[in-house]
């Protein structure tokens, strides 16, 4: 089973995105700061993270820099507030796999998911 990731410094956010993702069958698990997420990716194995760009300490492009830094190349998929054009630009050229807007849907979800899925 493939394990996601939800990074997000708001913990209600992160949760229902978890509660989602295990309704849809999904093994999910939520993390709340990205330098949460660097430290359990030395000791575990994820296939995909989501990770918010608006946190504090550490937003979610030093988030996925730090994370490519330590070799880490599992998908990360920006979710985030910031929908235009150049927020995309910016996202992959940090280094994320994908980009959505917030508030994302089930149906949103799954096409990404499958899209990701399929590709590892």
């Amino acid at each position: 089973m493939k394990k996601i990731l939800i990074v997000d410094d708001n913990q209600a956010a992160a949760d229902g995105l978890v509660k989602l993702l295990k309704a849809m069958g999904w093994e999910a698990q939520a993390l709340y700061s990205g330098a949460e997420l660097i430290e359990y990716l030395h000791d575990t194995e994820a296939s995909i993270a989501f990770i918010d760009i608006g946190m504090p300490d550490m937003d979610g492009y030093a988030t996925v820099v730090a994370m490519r830094a330590f070799g880490h190349t599992l998908p990360a998929v920006a979710l985030t507030g910031y929908g235009q054009q150049e927020d995309k630009e910016k996202a992959i050229a940090a280094g994320f796999t994908a980009h959505l807007t917030k508030p994302i849907g089930a149906a949103e979800l799954r096409l990404i998911l499958g899209e990701l899925v399929s590709k590892n």
